[in-house]
């Protein structure tokens, strides 16, 4: 596998790569497309030869070999029509992957389209600490920057990265294969590939289902006596159609036959059904999988987690070769309904055989084919990385501090990785700053700065570059309140649930260390409750070593962040004094003493005269 000796070091040199190598293989597919109008035009003459070598076979005894040979000559013509076709349709593929990509990476289109909703629902729950909060995943989410995988079970590994934190040595781990990755752009290639299209792929969920579902057991009496009724149909059929025996010795027979075969298959129907049904679907994803399991297994790898994921893939020894036996079977129910095998599959009861062969490869094989997925799943999530760090070279990789550490997050110049212009702020978090207390009018870049913690921490967690220019962070349980909102399906307000999200980052920072970014705390309730419930929270979480950022609008909980308990005030407004709305999102030093109230009321076309008079 070859790989680029120096990767691109800036956005624009990114772009500049995306467009050579969408160049090159527009090359090659203007040259393939020359030789294939080259090899259309031979064969279009070649079977004008023919006509005229089969005309002149009628009307002379002359040798047939001209004939024979233009014959020849015709199917090699068409065999190198389709290869080239073929070769062409793959280029095809790799000039769309790379419009794809230079749009991604230049922000004209960032987002894959994909939103890990269905890949993470198992990975989720109602207690979740942050990943409603810090649009992990749906539209316009870090699982859609993210997500350039090519399968269901893709996603399913990435949505794990991005919910479920890994220990520091993990993470670890992860960073260094996701390094090898990065500059081996003809993998990433292959991966997009994978398939006879880029529309073959289904959820991990359903292959989840698929293997759950438990597969009957056949007993063998039955597969031998399909093998025999099948064989002696066939059998029959020749003896008639070679006039061995009349066709009233054969058709009795044969009708005998056929009706224990249908006995058999419709004995076993109840049974065969549900695997017929999940399997029509299956096939095509099987055959992908197959072939990136192939990749992965071909590959050569350094680091240690590439490595143990590529030997997981290789036990128990055959996984290409059992899958392609999958696949075989799989293929035959797929095909089965279709009208050009339909007379075949009802006399050979193909699909009741390969039911019965689905249920036992299943039996034998559904533990070892979900190792081989989970290997797959996690290699796609970070290939996904390396694909996200090359297109973003001037981000930087976290340093990540041991266990023993005190609870530290420092980061110089962080900013959103959603915001293609993200302001930038320095954040620092630790024994010596142990919260900030963030105060500014709506509008200002408070709740943008709480989830750019909050995402470059999942971000440095799952092995990938974050957006800032340095951070140092140490392993922190992560909670956040920043989303919440009213449920009436469950009869849950907002200052409700708001209440059991901040009691369950209370209970978290009991046993590990936590980082926590709460906005507009406690907003639900009057000033005076919500700076008594504010200050049991926060008082609680440093009781118990958390570290973390809170906003609000509210000046009177600005009293909270005090030299002892080591808090810091800091302000979010705007930096012109006659625009209190022309905010610049930078960080301030300090408690917020403007207002845009009157801004905001002139923005809705009202005077303050005409409020006056109706108060």
């Amino acid at each position: 596998m070859s790989i680029l000796a120096s990767p691109p070091g800036t956005h624009e040199e990114v772009s500049a790569r995306y467009r050579d190598l969408h160049t090159s293989h527009q090359a090659r597919a203007d040259t393939l497309g020359v030789r294939r109008k080259t090899v259309l035009q031979l064969l279009a003459a070649d079977v004008l030869g023919v006509a005229l070598l089969t005309g002149k076979a009628f009307n002379s005894r002359g040798s047939a070999a001209p004939l024979l040979l233009a014959f020849l000559f015709a199917a090699v013509l068409l065999w190198l029509s389709l290869h080239l076709h073929a070769k062409m349709a793959r280029q095809q593929r790799l000039l769309a992957l790379y419009l794809r990509c230079e749009a991604r990476s230049s922000g004209l289109n960032p987002q894959s389209g994909r939103t890990g909703i269905e890949a993470g629902d198992n990975l989720r729950s109602e207690g979740h600490l942050y990943d409603r909060d810090l649009d992990l995943l749906g539209e316009n989410s870090l699982f859609g920057l993210l997500a350039t995988v090519r399968t269901g079970p893709g996603e399913r590994g990435l949505a794990r990265y991005l919910l479920e934190p890994a220990t520091r040595d993990e993470t670890l781990r992860r960073q260094d294969a996701v390094k090898e990755l990065l500059p081996q752009t003809e993998l990433r290639e292959e991966i997009s590939l994978l398939g006879a299209s880029t529309f073959h792929q289904i959820s991990a969920k359903f292959f989840d289902e698929w293997l759950a579902d438990r597969s009957p057991a056949f007993h063998p009496f039955f597969r031998i006596l399909l093998v025999v009724t099948a064989t002696l149909a066939v059998a029959l059929l020749l003896v008639g159609f070679t006039h061995v025996r009349p066709w009233g010795t054969v058709l009795p027979n044969l009708a005998a036959d056929l009706a224990v075969q249908g006995a058999i298959s419709l004995a076993l129907r109840r049974r065969v059904l549900p695997l017929l049904q999940g399997g029509a679907r299956l096939q095509a994803n099987v055959q992908l999988f197959s072939a990136g399991l192939a990749l992965l297994q071909k590959s050569q790898f350094r680091s240690p987690k590439l490595q143990a994921l590529r030997e997981l893939s290789l036990s128990p020894t055959g996984a290409v070769k059992l899958l392609a036996q999958l696949d075989g079977q799989l293929a035959i129910v797929e095909q089965r309904p279709k009208e050009y095998f339909l007379l075949f599959s009802l006399l050979l009861a193909a699909g009741t055989q390969a039911a019965i062969s689905i249920a036992a490869w299943k039996r034998q094989h559904a533990s070892a084919m979900k190792q081989w997925l989970e290997a797959w799943s996690e290699f796609e999530a970070l290939n996904a990385l390396a694909t996200y760090a090359f297109e973003h070279p001037e981000d930087t990789w976290p340093e990540l501090l041991p266990p023993e550490h005190l609870p530290t997050f420092e980061a110089r110049g962080l900013a959103h990785p959603l915001l293609l212009h993200s302001i930038r702020n320095d954040v620092s978090l630790s024994s010596q700053t142990r919260f900030y207390l963030v105060s500014g009018s709506n509008m200002a870049g408070k709740s943008t700065l709480l989830r750019s913690i909050g995402i470059n921490a999942v971000l440095a967690y799952a092995g990938a570059p974050v957006r800032a220019e340095s951070l140092r962070i140490s392993p922190l349980i992560l909670g956040a309140s920043l989303a919440l909102t009213d449920s009436l399906a469950e009869g849950k307000s907002k200052f409700l649930a708001e209440v059991q999200r901040l009691s369950a980052i209370v209970t978290a920072s009991k046993t590990n260390p936590v980082l926590f970014l709460v906005d507009e705390i406690f907003s639900g309730t009057n000033s005076a409750d919500r700076r008594t419930a504010a200050e049991a929270v926060l008082t609680t979480l440093l009781s118990n070593n958390a570290i973390g950022a809170l906003s609000t609008h509210d000046l009177a909980l600005t009293e909270l962040a005090t030299e002892p308990n080591r808090g810091l005030n800091l302000h979010m407004a705007s930096s012109d004094p006659e625009d209190p709305l022309a905010f610049d999102y930078k960080l301030k030093p300090g408690i917020n003493t403007s207002s845009n109230a009157l801004a905001i009321v002139r923005m809705m076309g009202l005077k303050i005269e005409q409020i006056s008079s109706t108060t």
